[in-house]
């Protein structure tokens, strides 16, 4: 079963927010890959991409929460850290695997993948999203103070 995108996902972010439809749409994709006639080269090709793609979004994520002062940003970058292991180790034990334990194991893969991304986003990402607006917010806030006053005539 495909994961949906739903507005109540965003950090407000529009980076991050990208970020993590493409992570829903490699995780739909693995979902798709798994259904009917199974092509292992295709699901590991798939895995590896998820994981790399992981990888950039989480180095992109980190710099967002130093940027609006995050003060969750250490336990968050740890959680990162554990949930990138899991993956490489995933995606290693997949591609070591032959046959019906290949086979076994896809399952398990895709529930773990929406386990992961879906209470990842839910449960740890939105606790950002206060600072990430709050950042947005004091921007414009800037923007509108650097404005030229036009001269007024009377």
């Amino acid at each position: 079963m495909s994961i949906e995108w739903r507005q109540t996902m965003c950090v407000g972010d529009p980076v991050i927010d990208g970020d993590h439809k493409h992570l829903v749409d490699l995780i739909n994709e693995f979902e798709k890959s798994i259904t009917g006639k199974v092509d292992h080269r295709k699901i590991a090709k798939v895995l590896l991409g998820l994981v790399q793609y992981t990888g950039e979004h989480f180095a992109r994520e980190e710099e967002i929460q130093l940027k609006v002062r995050y003060p969750f940003h250490e336990s968050h970058r740890k959680q990162h850290r554990d949930v990138l292991k899991q993956l490489q180790h995933v995606l290693m034990d997949y591609t070591e695997a032959h046959g019906d334990i290949q086979d076994t194991m896809i399952r398990e893969i895709a529930d773990f993948l929406k386990d992961w991304l879906v209470g990842h986003i839910i449960e740890s990402d939105l606790r950002m999203k206060p600072y990430v607006l709050k950042m947005q917010a004091e921007k414009s806030a800037a923007k509108q103070r650097r404005r030229p006053s036009l001269p007024i005539s009377l």
